[in-house]
């Protein structure tokens, strides 16, 4: 019987060995391509669908409550509020048009994954889009969560001291809730193949609680009094889209390195049922 130690110890030997290190920086460079061109409008969708579920007024207040507590600077705020005010300010056949762009980001995602899974795949691009609009369906619930959060944890970060740690604690808890369960839709409707319930909530979760963290050093990233724009001559909005890619391309690493685990897990835990079924060493399976 081995233990949990050596058989944690055995996964991350093997996800190491298998690893595709020489291509994760141009898998996750392809996805934060695709990232680039369908998230603000996936994120639109999203705001849209809120705003018809709790109301624009109440999505209004909300966002400007989670607002409160981020940095000021890099344009953040107004971003947030453009963003917002155009989703409700969409109407429902619009909403449908950006969902196209939307599902490309779907078919980046599918198409990293599938180099970190050993799961032959076909029609790539339309399955990943395909997926994208399943999880883009969940993504409203998930920002309501989020958004019910900010009236509370908005305060606490513009408070600072005690009250500012209090505020990291239950953000990253929330993040970490919405993060782990969007990665669950994602590992499950997008990548290919079908991985075990067992192995995909660990995997999820597990990558999920490491990219709440990260989440949470971006919002101390916004905070750095550094102009985005200093590398590219003072030029704004080069600035932003180039900050805001190589943040998307590192998170982009740290999901496919999930991904992986989560596959070799699955793999894992697949090796050890048809061992437990298997008959003991001499003897015949019942007929």
């Amino acid at each position: 019987m081995t233990t949990r130690r050596e058989r944690a110890t055995g996964l991350a030997r093997e996800v190491g060995r298998t690893f595709p290190v020489s291509d994760v920086a141009l898998w996750a460079a392809g996805a934060t391509y695709f990232g680039v061109i369908g998230l603000v409008p996936l994120a639109l969708a999203s705001l849209w669908a809120v705003g018809r579920l709790v109301g624009g007024d109440v999505l209004t207040e909300a966002m400007e409550a989670a607002i409160g507590g981020l940095p000021q600077g890099h344009g953040t705020p107004d971003a947030l509020r453009t963003l917002t005010a155009v989703a409700l300010g969409m109407p429902w056949w619009k909403t449908l048009v950006v969902l196209f762009p939307a599902s490309l980001y779907g078919e980046g995602l599918r198409r990293a994954f599938r180099q970190f899974s050993d799961v032959p795949d076909r029609l790539t691009g339309w399955r990943g889009r395909a997926g994208l609009l399943g999880v883009a369906a969940v993504a409203p619930f998930l920002v309501v969560v989020v958004l019910a959060a900010a009236p509370v944890v908005g305060p606490l970060y513009a408070e600072g001291g005690w009250s500012l740690v209090l505020g990291v604690v239950i953000a990253f808890h929330v993040v970490f809730l919405t993060v782990s369960l969007a990665l669950v839709a994602l590992f499950r409707f997008v990548a290919p193949g079908r991985l075990g319930w067992k192995a995909l909530l660990i995997g999820a979760f597990a990558t999920g609680s490491v990219l709440a963290g990260f989440l949470q050093g971006f919002v101390v990233f916004l905070a750095i009094p550094i102009e985005w724009s200093a590398p590219f001559g003072g030029l704004p909005i080069v600035g932003a889209v180039s900050a805001l890619a190589l943040w998307l391309f590192l998170l982009h690493i740290l999901v496919l390195c999930g991904f992986r685990a989560t596959v070799v897990l699955d793999q894992a835990l697949l090796h050890r049922r048809t061992a437990s079924d298997a008959p003991p060493h001499g003897e015949t399976p019942p007929s």
